[in-house]
């Protein structure tokens, strides 16, 4: 899927999401990967939602964004109650959806300049 494209300033763009991959900026990214505040996209070793546990997001608790935007690949799927705690303690927003949700909520979010951070899982 295309995404349209935006001129605006935010640090990351997501320009499509799809079966090949998702293209951030100009490069294309064929695994799960992460996009945090201040910090270069980021390979996260995540293959299905189902799976992620506290440590899955001790990387979001380091960057202190307000709100976590996570892809759970085609069908939407949500992490366990631990796992959402790690984040809800330290008053960290997740929001789950399926991953291309997520690039175009991403896409609006940083436009507005909100300080977020997404995990997107693509299947291996």
């Amino acid at each position: 899927m295309q995404l349209a494209r935006d001129d605006g300033d935010a640090e990351f763009r997501i320009h499509s999401c799809g079966p090949e991959g998702v293209r951030v900026n100009d490069a294309l990214y064929a695994g799960s990967l992460l996009l945090l505040p201040g910090r270069p996209v980021a390979p996260w070793a995540v293959e299905a939602a189902g799976a992620l546990g506290p440590g899955d997001f001790a990387v979001f608790l380091a960057a202190a964004p307000e709100l976590v935007l996570l892809g759970t690949g085609a069908v939407l799927r949500f992490p366990g109650a631990a796992a959402r705690a790690a984040l809800l303690e330290r008053g960290i927003g997740l929001e789950a959806m399926t991953t291309a949700a997520a690039c175009r909520t991403y896409n609006l979010l940083a436009q507005d300049g909100r300080r977020i951070a997404a995990g997107l899982i693509l299947p291996a």
